[in-house]
């Protein structure tokens, strides 16, 4: 036994002797060599050292080196894939004795790292087979922990840092095959972690796009977030664009797991996507983004509920779940939100109240995007391939174009492309209603479909917010049933088809006083005159109608009137937005004029039928007493003489 210990003893001192004698004794070119031909037979690539080599055993171990380079891939497009102004590292050699490895110091200064992919798919840090194309970013991320595994672990568990810094680093990332770049400047992180079963603390900050982002992230235990048990975790990421903080618990593995408050706030949506590459079309909106709540992570999982949420204007409560653990993203949730205003976001000028776009003229000519006051734009559908949802949204206000409508609700069902929108409570107008809208685009050429029933409505602005006409005011009803195909606005307009039933009380056609126009109509041609009036009045209008081909048909309006009842039928063309009707008036055994209205329905011209008074000889040949002859020539000069 106590040659046993004597022995101990001299291979200890001879241990710390050689490791005293031994950077004195073996040169310093000897290390390079050794180092450079097990990095090249590992790798495949150069490793040069162009500055200064020092090398220590005692009483740390410590390693520094000055202009450090590592070749990139033979095809790559950088001559390096890293290279470093200096590197320092300084280990504890007593902890190593007993299997810990305590770092006091691991610092890379300038640090210039440059990640690519080349266009056979394989990426430049994969130092396996030639021609091994790039594995998933998934499958690279988890590989290497599958194949430590427990190993790993244990030497992990024994890891002290008490100081890791980078200093002033770069890295860079290019994909040959699509051209697609990026860069990370200004990388300076501090990381210190007396063990894994220590607080971990990391801090730093990184510039991309000339904008400066800083981090700040603490991990309670790192072993336990490893070995699958809840740690308190920490993050917060400071920036102009976007600022984001993270309180809660971690797991790590086997699934990465996340439960605790989050806090986001964007400045400007508009910003943030000009800072990430993605600048937004010019417009308005987009503004501030801020969301507080709770958030829950598990797996490809991902909950945010009590959410408290800002956009702009727009202020609400809610929450959203999104798994993407299946074929396609699903999005459940539900939003509550006080004002709706769509309008900033979609581009208020080109919705069904817009004007005409001009026809002709000095100046004129037809618009790129509009035809008739209907967008000849193409309608992208894709957004609706992304993802599968099931949405609650309520408003107490919602501004869409010109549209105004009060507290509303509406459920959203998205599957496989095809959207339907359920408005279970509707209130617009001074009155309320049910709707629903599908707009299918699975196909090549999307479909929509919609149906409304609305009670109670002040139909005047109603008509002149939805579709700028200003031809019906009154209180009513209004049951709709269409549908429509095709690529643009305009195309889906054209191939409207449906039915529907209008009915209003004590209402009036404004801008025109039709029973005046009549009366005025049968007494010249007796030489006679009536002022006129500037709406008509009426007690009840109704009528049903069809949509043919965007063409909507009506045959039987009935309108009521103590002064002059009417009939009337024709059509509307809804893609030239033309009005072509008739009313007539209900007089038993009496002179009738009927009146027609025609043209653009937001310039109608308002005339007597003058082919159905001469229709009427025996009415006409009463007027007076006076000929055929005599009365219809001056009663044409008095109509449109003036």
């Amino acid at each position: 036994m106590k040659k046993l210990l004597v022995a101990v003893i001299v291979i200890i001192a001879l241990i710390i002797i050689a490791a005293v004698v031994a950077p004195f004794v073996v040169p310093v070119d000897t290390y390079k060599a050794k180092l450079i031909a097990a990095v090249k037979e590992s790798t495949g690539r150069d490793l040069r050292i162009d500055g200064p080599v020092s090398f220590h055993l005692l009483p740390s171990i410590e390693l520094s080196a000055d202009q450090v380079s590592f070749s990139n891939a033979p095809d790559g497009v950088a001559k390096n894939m890293a290279q470093l102004k200096s590197l320092e590292v300084r280990l504890q050699l007593l902890p190593l004795l007993t299997g810990t490895v305590a770092v006091d110091t691991f610092v890379l200064v300038d640090p210039v790292i440059s990640l690519e992919v080349e266009k056979d798919g394989r990426p430049n840090w994969d130092f396996g087979a030639a021609g091994a194309p790039a594995a998933p970013l998934a499958e690279t991320a988890h590989a290497p922990a599958a194949a430590a595994g427990a190993g790993a672990m244990s030497t992990l568990a024994r890891l002290r840092i008490a100081n890791l810094q980078i200093e002033n680093g770069t890295v860079s990332y290019i994909d040959t095959r699509t051209g697609k770049r990026s860069e990370l400047g200004a990388i300076n992180l501090k990381v210190s972690m007396a063990g894994l079963d220590s607080p971990m603390s990391a801090s730093g900050s990184v510039a991309w796009n000339k904008q400066t982002v800083n981090l700040d992230l603490s991990v309670g235990r790192p072993a336990a977030f490893e070995g699958g048990q809840p740690t308190p975790i920490k993050l917060k990421i400071a920036s102009t664009p976007i600022n984001f903080s993270f309180a809660g618990n971690g797991v790590g593995a086997p699934v990465l797991k996340l439960d605790g408050d989050a806090d986001l706030n964007i400045p400007s949506v508009r910003g943030l996507a000009a800072w990430a590459g993605q600048p937004m079309p010019a417009g308005n909106g987009f503004g501030l983004l801020a969301i507080k709540g709770k958030v829950a992570i598990a797996g490809p999982k991902y909950t945010f509920s009590n959410a408290v949420i800002a956009f702009d204007a727009i202020k609400g409560n809610g929450g959203i779940e999104f798994d993407n653990g299946g074929a396609k993203p699903y999005i459940k949730g539900s939003l509550q939100l006080d004002d709706l205003n769509l309008n900033p976001y979609i581009g208020a000028g080109s919705g069904p109240g817009a004007a005409p776009a001009p026809s002709g003229g000095a100046g004129g000519g037809k618009s790129a995007s509009t035809e008739q006051g209907w967008s000849t734009a193409p309608i992208d559908t894709s957004g609706l391939k992304v993802a599968d949802a099931d949405f609650f949204l309520g408003a107490n206000s919602l501004e869409y174009h010109n549209i105004k409508v009060g507290k509303s609700a509406l459920v959203l069902h998205l599957k496989d492309a095809r959207l339907t929108a359920d408005l279970t409570q509707l209130t617009l107008y001074k009155g309320a209603g049910q709707g629903k809208v599908t707009v299918d685009g699975s196909g090549a050429v999307p479909t929509i479909q919609e149906s409304f029933a609305l009670k109670g409505v002040d139909m005047q602005p109603l008509l002149h917010d939805a579709a700028n006409v200003n031809l019906l005011a009154g209180n009513g009803s209004l049951d709709m049933a269409v549908d429509g195909h095709g690529r643009s606005q305009r195309d889906i307009i054209s191939s409207l088809a449906g039915k529907g039933a209008i009915h209003l009380d004590k209402g009036k056609i404004e801008g025109v006083n039709i029973i005046g126009l009549m009366k005025n109509a049968a007494k010249a041609l007796s030489m006679g005159l009536v002022g006129s009036g500037q709406d008509t009045d009426f007690s009840t209008l109704s009528g049903t109608f069809t949509i043919t081909n965007g063409v909507l048909r009506n045959n039987d309006l009935q309108m009521q009137s103590s002064e002059l009842p009417m009939t009337g039928a024709g059509t509307v063309d809804l893609p030239q937005r033309q009005v072509n009707y008739r009313l007539t008036p209900k007089v038993a055994g009496a002179f009738a004029v009927p009146v027609l209205i025609t043209g653009p329905w937001d310039n109608l011209s308002y005339r007597p039928d003058i082919g159905a008074m001469l229709q009427q000889p025996g009415q006409l040949l009463n007027q007076g007493g006076k000929s055929l002859q005599q009365v219809v020539p001056k009663g044409l000069q008095n109509l449109f003489g003036k």
